[in-house]
């Protein structure tokens, strides 16, 4: 998959925009189906006192306040990707925007769509420890509301879906690799700074494609290494929305310049609390989800911030230091 999609990308930017100009249509029909066709068909429905005032503690925590931060992690790990907006922002017309309008419409997007499946989901659920305990238990939920047909006609719907969040995800992190070599943070800058005759960073794509498939390989032999990524990825994430924010507060709070969209008077409230929520989720994702914590359910997370935030330390004062000299200025380019 990570092949195929860097291949897709290496297109060009016009098959981007082809791509993504299908997955609204596919993401959202497919979504009208799932939510009218799981709870009709569903042999039977949990009561709306169950979906919405029922609290289930599977943690072995005792404390409630937070079991329900834990439960918080969910919602995070699908909240991201605001940033592909920006890193993409240089391949887009009337950029200063379309930028800020789409990173805008994506997220309350994302929550409408996210909220509608999960009644539905709620609605329909069959028998919670089974899903519980499945290793698959989206292809079980689907099982047990419809058919074998209709489960597998749903796993394609977000196979495809994937696969469309995959190859822009793809787009966005090539971008951001060659902005950093054009700004000289990265080994081997030079060469990655090279664009193909389509003017599409080629070499920065194939790079992080062999970086996520090495990274990613370990999770085949056990899931702890696969949670640490995950939990890892959204705190880096989180912490890569709230950096700017947060030097926006220190040192230009008075005098942003302003751009044909912005959030006028709301701009440095909105900064303050998002950097105060990306602080405490950033403690919460570090939380283990269950007790007694063993190395099994330990949140490894933390070691390995841990030892990325050391090799970017040695990375910065061995070499970056001395190459990097701030953003590099191309319009002429």
């Amino acid at each position: 998959m990570f092949v195929l999609a860097t291949g897709y990308n290496c297109l060009g930017m016009k098959f981007s925009t082809y791509l993504n100009k299908f997955m609204v249509f596919w993401v959202f029909i497919g979504t009208i189906i799932v939510v009218i066709t799981v709870p009709v068909m569903a042999p039977t429905h949990t009561s709306a006192k169950w979906v919405f005032t029922e609290f289930m503690n599977g943690t072995g925590y005792d404390n409630l306040g937070l079991v329900f931060f834990l439960g918080l992690l969910q919602a995070g790990w699908t909240l991201v990707g605001y940033e592909c907006g920006a890193q993409i922002v240089e391949g887009t017309k009337n950029a200063e925007v379309a930028a800020p309008r789409g990173i805008i419409l994506c997220i309350g997007s994302a929550i409408v769509q996210g909220f509608v499946l999960i009644i539905a989901v709620l609605f329909s659920i069959q028998d919670v420890d089974e899903l519980l305990e499945s290793p698959m238990p989206i292809a079980t939920f689907f099982l047990r509301s419809t058919s074998k047909p209709l489960t597998a006609f749903f796993l394609v719907i977000l196979l495809v879906a994937q696969f469309g969040s995959l190859c822009n995800s793809i787009l966005a992190t090539g971008h951001l690799f060659w902005a950093l070599a054009r700004d000289g943070c990265v080994p081997f800058h030079r060469s990655l700074y090279q664009l193909s005759d389509n003017h599409i960073p080629v070499r920065a794509l194939i790079l992080q494609m062999a970086i996520s498939i090495i990274v990613i390989m370990p999770s085949f032999g056990t899931m702890i290494y696969w949670k640490a990524i995950m939990s890892t990825a959204v705190i880096c994430i989180n912490i890569s929305y709230g950096l700017p924010l947060v030097c926006r507060l220190i040192w230009t709070r008075k005098d942003m310049p302003k751009g044909p969209f912005n959030l006028h008077g709301w701009s440095i409230p909105l900064n303050i609390l998002s950097v105060f929520w990306i602080l405490f989720f950033g403690v919460i994702l570090c939380v283990p989800s269950y007790h007694p914590v063993e190395a099994e359910t330990m949140n490894w997370a933390s070691l390995m911030i841990g030892a990325v935030s050391i090799f970017a330390l040695c990375f910065w004062f061995i070499s970056g230091r001395k190459n990097y000299k701030g953003p590099v200025q191309t319009t002429e380019e």
